[in-house]
């Protein structure tokens, strides 16, 4: 699968990676649909990408938003290609008595249950079309036990359990041209770092190891590329299989 003229919906494309993605795919001649609550983001990602990028706004743990924009897609183009999974937050607080549980739990509500939700919404179009591509943005968080990490790390876990399990579904329904991975980018420059970076808990140095985040689009486009009966269910970071869970020291 090329990108040129696919129909690509990149979720939390207002900003850091889901931006450098729309850029990346848009400037490859694919046509994408940008979702985030941020507005004035999408508005900045749009001035990038000229006609081809389509911005919608919304919230993925909503259903009525997600509902919205694959409506739009649909109507527009009547068709979804490709799936990034890429919308995600963060919180360093633990999950401890003086800490409110909806910080917590909305934590989980956009990492898992909006990948889960947007996922549940457009494969059964790309199981009725023949194809498509699916990659989620997860970490090596959820695999580093780091404390005070404990809902980003269930989430980025989640999503990995997510994708292997769905991917085995389609293997077995030999839905071939298919396929669902995940990707690791790596500590990358994003607002969501950003807003970390003052953490004590941090590893020491870890500033001068980010990445710019239009690093990470040759990686995205190569699985997104990858041939009919490829990799399916499986962990990248970036352009590599990566073996999540086999450095895991109980």
């Amino acid at each position: 699968m090329t990108v040129d003229n696919k129909v690509i919906i990149i979720t939390g494309a207002a900003s850091g990676i889901g931006r450098a993605l729309a850029e990346g795919f848009c400037s490859d001649g694919a046509f994408v649909l940008g979702f985030d609550v941020n507005r004035e983001g999408l508005a900045l990602t749009a001035r990038e990408c000229d006609d081809q990028f389509v911005g919608v706004q919304g919230d993925v743990s909503s259903e009525k938003d997600v509902d919205r924009l694959v409506s739009i897609a649909m109507t527009r183009f009547d068709r979804i290609d490709i799936l990034f999974n890429n919308a995600g937050i963060n919180t360093q607080d633990p999950l401890r008595s003086d800490v409110p549980f909806q910080d917590w739990k909305h934590v989980i509500d956009i990492n898992l249950v909006g990948v889960a939700l947007c996922t549940h919404r457009i494969l059964p179009i790309m199981v009725k079309q023949g194809c498509g591509r699916i990659v989620s943005i997860i970490s090596q968080a959820a695999e580093a036990m780091e404390t005070g990490n404990t809902a980003y790390a269930a989430s980025k876990a989640g999503v990995a359990t997510l994708t292997r399990t769905l991917a085995q579904g389609l293997i077995q329904a030999c839905h071939k041209d298919i396929l669902i991975n995940s990707m690791i980018p790596g500590p990358t420059r994003t607002a969501m770092w950003g807003s970390t970076l003052t953490d004590n808990s941090l590893p020491e140095g870890l500033l001068k190891e980010l990445q710019d985040a239009d690093v990470v689009y040759p990686h995205a486009r190569f699985l997104v590329e990858l041939p009919p009966g490829g990799p399916n269910g499986r962990v990248f970071w970036n352009s590599r299989e990566y073996p999540l869970y086999q450095h895991f020291n109980e």
